[in-house]
């Protein structure tokens, strides 16, 4: 899962933050070399706080945190993959790059939203509650690991699988052709919503920094 953003600067409009960014740093690299480092140095802490801020909105613990906007933490695996996937290479204006995103099959549908349909077998399995351990991880891979099940429709109409444990009767998935999972990771909306700080931080940081080199030189 990739994301792209775009910004207006000034009276100039630049479809993408990095070509504003690039633009603003060929003017001061006639005085300062270097304003390729400080920007490098800004937008590796913008990746950084964008993949900071959705790990403490999805922070909470399963079931409380899952929200309209929010999810809850369960195995924490997609928020650590969005963390350890911010990098920034470079080492001219024309050349910075910076990436934030995540490799999990499962992120895209996070943030963009969409329908999860049955493929190569005829229902999905949910889990319910009691296939679940404290943090709402599947106990177990899959709904064929279980013993001693067997498939009932319940009094409101849907097909449930069921385990039987003596005379204990245990609901373990609700079966479903199709589920709609809405859209709640939020990157792009945080990437966007702090990008106009980002550009300003980040101009800032390289006029004040071509300002102490020519101190320095003089």
């Amino acid at each position: 899962m990739a994301t792209t953003v775009e910004f207006e600067f000034r009276n100039a409009r630049y479809r993408s933050a990095e070509k504003g960014l690039k633009a603003f740093g060929k003017a001061l690299a006639a005085d300062w070399d270097g304003s390729a480092k400080t920007l490098s140095n800004e937008l590796r802490s913008f990746l950084d706080s964008v993949a900071q801020a959705l790990t403490t909105r999805h922070g909470q613990a399963w079931p409380g945190g899952t929200g309209e906007k929010t999810l809850s933490t369960r195995s924490g695996k997609l928020m650590k993959s969005i963390v350890d996937s911010v990098s920034v290479s470079g080492t001219t204006i024309e050349t910075i790059e910076g990436t934030i995103g995540s490799d999990l099959v499962y992120a895209g549908i996070q943030e963009f939203g969409g329908t999860i349909r049955a493929k190569r077998v005829k229902y999905l399995t949910i889990p319910l509650k009691a296939a679940l351990d404290a943090h709402g991880v599947p106990l177990k891979r899959s709904a064929r690991d279980w013993e001693n099940t067997f498939v009932a429709r319940s009094k409101a109409g849907n097909l449930i699988i069921f385990q039987k444990n003596g005379a204990s009767i245990t609901p373990l998935y609700v079966l479903k052709t199709s589920v709609y999972i809405p859209p709640r990771l939020g990157l792009r909306a945080t990437l966007t919503a702090g990008l106009p700080y980002f550009v300003e931080k980040a101009m800032d940081a390289m006029v004040k920094a071509v300002i102490a080199a020519k101190g320095a030189t003089a």
